[in-house]
């Protein structure tokens, strides 16, 4: 028995576990974070598996062989939802999202009657497959290991293709504010899709180039497994906040408020309309569709797929405003933004900064800016 082996298992196991467990219990009302918690989980079930198999502990109980296999089929999905729901801040699941389930239910049914078989069947199996010393050989339902592993890591690069194409989309954010505010989950789904990728890559070309079965104790591509997941835990633990189920981070314009009513808004919190407002949030400053003049809560709604009237609340119940000051109030902070970081501008007139936002007319945007600030545009830049 290789104890070193055994006992790497075992922590690789232990670590996985624990980690998967803190982010689901302290993130439950993460969807994004949910997902990545039982990425870990189902991660450490499988060292937990090759703990048993290679401590021989597996043979007294013999039940837990191959129920990390089905499982595996979860890693490119979850891994997938994890992302997407993290850069677009919805926390929902949608029903075509069932489908990214199929090949583990397909899988889980494969081998139904091998969960159902006797210990003494699995037994006679287990011996086998120990003393021919080839983990890879042996049959999962219709394909052997080797060929559910193949599929299992391709169906990782598929999902880690979408993960590259959803980053790129954020990345091409023209609002340099709202992607600075967010480059901690920029940086750590950056790292996360390039490890992955690497990991899938040098596996796969293990797999296929250099070993089809193989009677090594550990490969290569085991090797490599390991170091990413040490490599993930490890910037889980370098970085702690991403543990606490870190959201994207919005710079919104917000009314002022006087104390009272602000007081009461947060004893009636809901947590609905919270969902809407970051979700709207995200739209609004990753989009930025206020420059569009005739902007109106049906097109956003049509966008976020929100009904138009739940908009309407939500954006009452967390700013006491209606849904074209909401926008004003963007559209302003655009035109500050521009005004600091962007030379140009100062070249620009009043109504030439007012069109630039989305303002359909002079009479509109001074209207608004007067509501918003207290004062007139022209007064309120000189005093800047």
């Amino acid at each position: 028995m290789n104890y070193f082996l055994v006992g790497f298992y075992f922590s690789l196991f232990s670590i996985g576990m624990l980690i998967g467990l803190v982010i689901i219990t302290k993130n439950r009302k993460s969807l994004a974070y949910t997902f990545f918690g039982l990425y870990n989980l189902i991660t450490a079930w499988g060292f937990l598996i090759s703990f048993l198999l290679f401590s021989g502990l597996i043979i007294q109980y013999p039940h837990f062989f191959r129920t990390a296999a089905p499982l595996h089929y979860l890693w490119g999905p979850l891994s997938y939802l994890f992302v997407r729901n993290l850069l677009s801040a919805d926390n929902r699941f949608y029903k075509t999202d069932l489908l990214h389930f199929i090949p583990f239910v397909i899988h889980f049914v494969e081998l139904m009657p091998f969960f159902l078989s006797s210990a003494e069947i699995k037994v006679i199996l287990l011996k086998g497959m120990l003393a021919d010393g080839n983990r890879f050989g042996v049959y999962e339902g219709l394909l052997t290991s080797y060929w559910h592993g193949f599929l299992k890591f391709t169906q990782m690069l598929i999902y880690n293709i979408f993960q590259w194409k959803l980053l790129i989309r954020f990345n091409k954010i023209k609002n340099q504010s709202f992607k600075k505010s967010n480059q901690t989950i920029i940086d750590w789904v950056t790292f996360f899709n390039t490890s992955s990728l690497i990991m899938i890559f040098i596996v796969q070309y293990h797999r296929i180039f250099l070993s089809k079965g193989g009677s090594s104790i550990v490969s290569i591509a085991d090797i490599t497994f390991y170091i990413y997941y040490l490599l993930i835990w490890y910037y889980l633990l370098y970085k702690p906040e991403l543990l606490n189920a870190i959201k994207l981070s919005h710079v919104v314009p917000e009314k002022e408020v006087d104390s009272r009513k602000s007081s009461t808004l947060r004893l009636r919190k809901n947590i609905e309309y919270e969902t809407i407002i970051r979700k709207l949030e995200t739209y609004m400053q990753a989009n930025q569709p206020f420059l569009v003049e005739d902007l109106n809560v049906a097109g956003v709604s049509s966008n976020i797929y929100i009904p138009e009237q739940k908009i309407s609340k939500a954006i009452k119940y967390k700013f006491g405003i209606n849904f074209p000051e909401y926008v004003n109030q963007y559209r302003i902070a655009f035109i500050e933004e521009n005004i600091k970081s962007n030379p140009n501008w100062n070249t620009y007139t009043i109504e030439g900064m007012a069109f630039s936002a989305g303002f359909n007319s002079r009479n509109a945007f001074y209207t608004a800016f007067r509501k918003i600030k207290g004062t007139t545009p022209s007064i309120y830049f000189k005093s800047k």
